[in-house]
């Protein structure tokens, strides 16, 4: 059993279970949600599940809620008790089915689409989809049970931009919809250069060969208006990539020279109006690399990728990450938005 759920499986007394519950779902079932309705569908939701102008994102929200919940209280009173090894990947399934079932209804061009690939992973003895992680990775038989690269995490958007470029390098003379599949598939995964998710490649494969659906409408949280989703949000809405890349290099550069608990504060919570994560916008927008960005935090690789898996985190959970109260947390954010703005202000003067 995950040590994560024995404090809640071994509380006394109903005030104490529900207390050790509100911290597991919360705490950690909340974060995996969100991150990944963001990621697989566009939606966002607050952190505790609101979107007022976007119900169907609430709806998937709870939905997946009420499944955790009632998996754990089954946990608690069934004899025969389902080992639960990790948690945070039973969450990650919870929310990718119920995401799965949400596209089904409104996409069956691309549930066909993706039944066609996972036919073809089947027959094709050199294309191959593995479950790594609690995911569905595909790629070269070679990558067989290895992780997915950065690739797997970018923005729709960012996704179609950069085909324009697959298509010019790899299909330079050549209706790509008219190729053999076979064949799409191998020069996508040697251009891509490791294994993405399944889904990813759906959206890929859909963008290439045209397929068209009932669009799914990605939508903020229209009650947020702190100053740093403005502040990118106006970046995003410029048609100049360079302009994009720096403004972002402008807010990095500063945010770097502020105290570790300020620039940390402001980092994990960090949050822009797509509901899209620090580190996913300078990556994606090559203005840092993960090796510089593990060194500007003063942390290894690996501790910025499982940062970048939780982020953005509410004020609780950034005090947890850096050993200190919610009310410092909030001191520190504050104070970095505060020298933020200065400083930016200054600069474009």
């Amino acid at each position: 059993m995950d040590n994560l759920l024995l404090p809640y499986l071994g509380a006394k007394g109903e005030s104490e279970r529900q207390q050790r519950l509100d911290e597991l779902l919360m705490a950690e079932a909340a974060p995996i949600i969100r991150r990944i309705l963001r990621r697989r569908l566009g939606f966002y939701v607050s952190s505790q599940g609101i979107n007022p102008r976007h119900s169907e994102a609430e709806d998937l929200f709870q939905e997946a809620m009420t499944g955790i919940v009632q998996m754990l209280h089954d946990l608690q009173t069934s004899s025969s008790k389902t080992d639960i090894e990790n948690f945070s990947h039973y969450v990650a399934r919870v929310i990718a089915n119920v995401c799965v079932d949400f596209l089904r209804s409104k996409s069956p061009a691309r549930t066909r689409l993706k039944d066609s690939l996972r036919d073809l992973f089947r027959r094709h003895k050199e294309l191959v989809a593995w479950d790594y992680d609690g995911e569905i990775l595909c790629g070269f038989a070679v990558w067989r049970n290895t992780g997915k690269t950065f690739f797997s995490e970018q923005q729709s958007s960012d996704i179609e931009s950069r085909l324009e470029a697959f298509q010019a390098a790899r299909f330079p003379h050549e209706d790509v919809k008219k190729a053999p599949l076979p064949q799409v598939i191998a020069e996508l995964f040697d251009w891509i250069g490791g294994p993405v998710e399944i889904d990813v490649l759906v959206r890929i494969m859909a963008v290439l060969l045209e397929v068209r659906e009932q669009r799914i409408e990605s939508l903020d949280d229209g009650t947020r208006s702190s100053w740093e989703a403005h502040y990118v949000a106006s970046a995003l809405s410029s048609d100049s990539l360079f302009r994009i890349k720096e403004l972002l290099s402008r807010l990095w550069q500063a945010a770097k020279r502020l105290p570790p608990e300020q620039r940390d504060s402001f980092c994990f919570s960090f949050e822009d109006d797509d509901g899209q994560d620090l580190f996913t916008l300078l990556l994606s927008n090559g203005v840092t690399t993960l090796p510089e960005l593990a060194k500007d935090l003063d942390r290894s690789v690996e501790q910025v990728v499982l940062l970048g898996e939780r982020i953005p985190m509410d004020a609780s959970t950034v005090g947890a990450q850096l050993n200190a109260t919610r009310d410092n947390v909030y001191k520190w954010r504050f104070r970095a938005i505060q020298r933020l703005r200065a400083e930016l202000s200054s600069a474009s003067k």
